[in-house]
């Protein structure tokens, strides 16, 4: 299994922490019209499916095969489908409304072909 850095700021670790210290990530696919499919990353403090944010959303429907990735302080259970791990996992920790979001190396979508500039 490939390491992944962990990226993620105080608060964010902490609200992980007291939440119980589970952290799920899994992809979420978003086809266009005709266009290439975006793919972004869903991120939770439950399952797929098992929390009231998650309920609605198309990805957490899917059937998922996480691997646990080591993180200090926290467990986190990742789905990359057929993707390689990416180097850096951004946590962020949003206010309105509370919800924690995961971002591949830093960018919105999971690629490693992203555009410079």
């Amino acid at each position: 299994m490939c390491a992944v850095k962990i990226v993620a700021d105080d608060p964010t670790l902490s609200w992980i922490r007291e939440g119980g210290g589970v952290v799920w990530v899994w992809l979420d696919p978003h086809g266009g019209l005709g266009g290439p499919a975006l793919i972004y990353l869903d991120a939770s403090m439950a399952p797929p499916g098992q929390s009231r944010q998650t309920k609605r959303k198309r990805s957490a429907r899917r059937s998922h095969r996480f691997t646990e990735f080591p993180a200090d302080g926290f467990e986190l259970w990742c789905d990359f489908g057929k993707f390689d791990p990416p180097e850096e996992l951004h946590l962020v920790l949003r206010r309105f409304p509370k919800r924690l979001e995961a971002f591949w190396n830093g960018a919105i979508f999971v690629t490693d072909d992203l555009p410079e500039g």
